[in-house]
């Protein structure tokens, strides 16, 4: 196991311009939604946003790191298994 966590740190991830503009705005609707200063409704948009963000970034981050996010989930998976056992 020690050794796959090595392997993972040494993963290079290739962040473009848009995924680095969808995380900064996802932390800065994270931060709005931290306010107690919104109503229901501004609440439920500003959640929706996020969400429709973060689908976005983990579509790009997937095309942007196949086999990256491919370590990344077979890592994750043999994990569980380990853990279940």
């Amino acid at each position: 196991m020690k050794e796959n966590l090595t392997e993972l740190k040494d993963l290079n991830f290739y962040f473009t311009d848009d995924m680095k503009q969808t995380l900064f705005d996802m932390l800065t609707i994270q931060k709005m939604l931290e306010s107690d200063n919104l109503s229901y409704k501004e609440l439920r948009q500003l959640e929706k946003e996020k969400e429709k963000l973060l689908k976005h970034f983990r579509e790009e981050l997937h095309v942007n790191n196949l086999v990256e996010v491919e370590i990344v989930r077979e890592f994750l998976q043999m994990k569980k298994e380990e853990k279940n056992e």
